[in-house]
């Protein structure tokens, strides 16, 4: 019964896996790997509150199983909610103590919730079990800026010179050698290292550049000023907030000063908004029976009002009844037009950062599953002029929609930021935005360290410090009429 139910889940289709759990469990009576199962697909079904009870329900059943605990643990750490993850992990490791992918999993939990002291000393304890484990070695680099008399940079060394390395783990083991390097002024030596980190990444991946660009360029075809002023039927519930942007760009620290409101909840970075368009997309692609593989002429046939109260229903359940929620996705500027015509009263807000700073800063991190072009200087280019473009359609096609927020004047004034953030979402100003860096917030994001700081000016203009390495950025940007030859933002 599970070989089916993976079989159907391998296919995509969760609908009729979650079926086959659930007939099992009918049949059969209650099993903890069954309810677990279950989970799953209710979770990939975005039907959250169904699926939280039934991942309850197996660590009730089947709690001595620390296999099961610290994979229903990562269910709640990939729903934005390591609180609840950690007291499962521990569970496993009063069974397994020195098992290092509990570890792991333990000292993330606390990294998340910025406990750092105690996911350091879990990092060290997993170290010297498995020197080599790239991922542990990446969340330690992060839990501090490093000093020149207080680093891992011989470590790091010591372990990459390790033999029988896997990729992956040399992979992040540059990273963070490269960040510890930065930390201390050794710029020259970060960058080589950088280089070499990203080199490994970009190999593992097929990807070319020139589809995402074309991607944009069709959505803003097809988005046009018309399509926008003739799109109607969307949902008039408010209360959403989308952030959008780059990556790296402040996105993070726009969500931690509105996510401190008492009236808001923060659901991360949600893929529900794009996964949902794409279902009705291709509801509508079915209903008009387009031989078009394309799904976006039969895009603006969707029901946008079906659309919107789907998403809704779905973030919601991570929510916890607020009133408000912050969809911190930033990729979802691809979709700013198809977000307005959904949900009308949402908010949206696109944080925007310097240039060069903002291709840097996007070179220099690396993102599990998401921005490919993220790992050659010349691809980050391309697509930064491209997301330029569309972000430029978008104010053209619905002007006064899109709140920009400068990651310059956030770090400048914030008072002033935060009172326009607060204005465009509707909300009432209070006082405890400003303290956005004390929150007890869970913060899943490659920016979780930075946004447990109080505001800090030293990452401004920090591409400087790589300029004759950046050189090709630059040229590509200059060419674009975007930055001037001195790597200056024209507009």
């Amino acid at each position: 019964m599970l070989a089916a139910s993976d079989g159907e889940e391998s296919r995509g289709d969760f609908v009729k896996a979650l079926e086959i759990v659930t007939a099992a469990l009918a049949r059969g009576g209650e099993h903890p790997i069954l309810h677990f199962k279950r989970a799953e697909h209710l979770m990939a079904l975005r039907r959250r509150s169904e699926g939280f009870a039934a991942a309850e329900r197996a660590v009730e059943l089947g709690g001595s199983d620390t296999g099961l605990l610290n994979a229903v643990a990562s269910i709640y750490i990939q729903s934005n909610d390591p609180g609840r993850a950690k007291p499962l992990v521990y569970r496993a490791l009063e069974r397994s103590p020195n098992d290092p992918t509990l570890l792991y999993r333990a000292a993330l939990c606390h990294f998340y919730l910025n406990e750092t002291a105690k996911a350091d000393e879990l990092l060290a304890r997993l170290l010297e079990i498995a020197p080599g484990m790239g991922h542990a070695w990446h969340v330690r680099s992060q839990l501090a800026t490093q000093q020149r008399d207080a680093n891992h940079i011989a470590e790091l060394r010591a372990s990459l010179a390790r033999p029988g390395l896997r990729e992956i783990d040399e992979m992040l083991m540059s990273f963070s050698l490269a960040k510890e390097l930065e930390d201390i002024g050794e710029f020259a030596e970060s960058f080589r290292v950088l280089l070499r980190a990203n080199d490994i990444k970009r190999g593992t991946l097929t990807y070319d550049v020139k589809s995402d660009v074309e991607a944009m360029q069709n959505v803003m075809r097809t988005y046009s000023a018309q399509a926008m002023h003739e799109l109607r039927g969307g949902d008039e519930t408010p209360g959403a907030i989308f952030i959008i942007g780059m990556p790296r760009t402040g996105t993070t620290l726009a969500e931690r000063i509105l996510g401190n409101h008492s009236a808001v909840a923060s659901v991360g970075e949600a893929v529900d908004f794009p996964e949902e368009m794409t279902a009705a997309a291709r509801a509508a692609h079915a209903r008009l029976g387009l031989t078009d593989p394309n799904l976006l002429r039969a895009s603006l046939q969707m029901d946008f009002g079906d659309l919107g109260r789907r998403y809704l229903a779905a973030v919601r359940q991570l929510a916890g009844g607020a009133s408000y929620t912050i969809d911190k996705l930033p990729f979802n500027f691809r979709y700013a037009g198809l977000i307005r015509k959904a949900l009308p009263k949402a908010a949206i807000v696109h944080l925007t950062r310097d240039p060069m700073d903002t291709c840097y800063a996007v070179f220099k991190t690396t993102f599990i599953n998401a921005y490919h072009f993220s790992y050659r200087l010349e691809e980050i280019a391309e697509y930064y002029i491209a997301y330029r473009r569309m972000m430029d359609h978008w104010h053209a096609v619905m002007p006064g929609v899109i709140l920009d927020v400068r990651y310059e004047d956030l770090v400048n004034d914030l008072p002033t930021q935060a009172q326009r953030l607060l204005q465009h979402c509707g909300l009432p100003w209070e006082d405890q935005v400003l303290d956005f860096h004390s929150s007890t917030k869970a913060s899943t994001t490659a920016s979780a360290m930075q946004v447990r700081k109080p505001i800090y000016k030293s990452s401004l203009q920090k591409w400087r410090s790589y300029a004759p390495a950046l050189q090709p950025v630059l040229k590509r940007l200059a060419e674009a009429g975007l930055v001037d030859s001195d790597g200056n933002p024209l507009h």
